[in-house]
């Protein structure tokens, strides 16, 4: 078989698709959006940094985000963005983000907090309490016939760090806000809870592109998804080295990261194969954009600079 750099992967049987849990809308859909509704309230700015390949990511995803309860304090407390350092670049040269997950807080004073690593419920539920507690006060409404007031408060003071990784800069305080008017635009983040590849052994696909079901009792876990494997031996052959048989980005399908910052679960059903790494999309649609501009969602670019050759593989 002449080998290309990308394969589509079509399915000749029907596979049974996992849905993806929905959950409620938390994140503005730019970081743009987020800066207007952080100046606009007197709210502190969250900007979640996420990534492709990280482990610490996608366990973020699965017991933080996923919360009810954190999705309410984050609507409440701050005005929230999440990106992925990997394709939002321009923001993270911005900001200097080099490793992920990392969260930066911009208080509304203009005082910045970097907090690099992973974090588990307790600990970002502590960092949305210390944010709302930084809020400035909604301007009251001017009553008829009174004087005017002399403003006494004085600039909030910025906290000290306390924790190694936490690097604060100081920046010009931002004037008082007037609230928002309308409801800014959101996004959600949305991961499947069934194993990595809906199950397929992940070893038969690259070494014989061949559907085959695993087995719960050769289960192996990498990056946070847990997969499912034919035989012991082809459980230990992905253990070895992980990344040659893992879907890219936890099997998220990268169109939607990139385009509605959205983290979704792609499917077996549309795959792609770009320079021995695979990809999954949520449908055709996707699939065939990530065909034509792989460059755009992948970080890669063909040796032509231009869109990779394609062809069709069925059996």
């Amino acid at each position: 078989m002449i080998r290309t750099n990308v394969l589509l992967l079509v399915l000749v049987f029907s596979v049974h698709c996992l849905p993806a849990r929905g959950q409620q809308a938390v994140w503005h859909r730019t970081l743009a959006d987020a800066q207007k509704q952080a100046a606009k309230d007197g709210r502190t700015l969250l900007i979640h940094f996420s990534g492709n390949s990280c482990s610490f990511c996608v366990k973020m995803d699965r017991e933080v985000f996923s919360s009810l309860h954190v999705q309410q304090q984050l609507r409440r407390s701050v005005a929230a963005v999440y990106l992925n350092r990997d394709v939002d670049i321009a923001a993270a040269l911005q900001y200097g983000v080099n490793r992920v997950p990392t969260d930066i807080i911009i208080y509304p004073d203009g005082t910045r907090r970097d907090l690099v690593g992973g974090k588990s419920q307790t600990q970002f539920l502590q960092l949305l309490e210390e944010a709302r507690f930084h809020n400035l006060p909604p301007r009251p409404s001017p009553r008829p016939n009174s004087a005017p007031l002399v403003a006494q408060r004085s600039a909030t003071r910025a906290p000290e760090s306390t924790g190694a990784d936490y690097r604060i800069t100081s920046k010009p305080a931002q004037p008082v806000p007037q609230p928002i008017s309308q409801p800014a635009n959101f996004v959600e983040v949305d991961i499947s809870d069934g194993p990595g590849l809906e199950g397929f052994c992940p070893v038969a696909l690259r070494e014989l592109r061949q559907w085959k079901r695993g087995e719960e009792r050769f289960a192996g876990e990498y990056q946070g998804v847990i997969y499912h494997f034919c035989s012991a031996p082809a459980r230990d052959a992905f253990l070895s080295n992980p990344g040659l048989y893992a879907p890219e980005a936890q099997g998220c399908d990268p169109v939607i990261l990139a385009q509605d910052r959205r983290a979704v679960t792609g499917s077996v059903r549309f795959g792609v194969w770009l320079d021995g790494r695979l990809f999954l999309f949520q449908d055709a649609a996707n699939r065939q954009a990530f065909k034509d501009a792989p460059q755009l969602y992948s970080g890669m670019r063909s040796a032509a600079g231009g869109s990779a050759a394609a062809e069709l593989v069925s059996r």
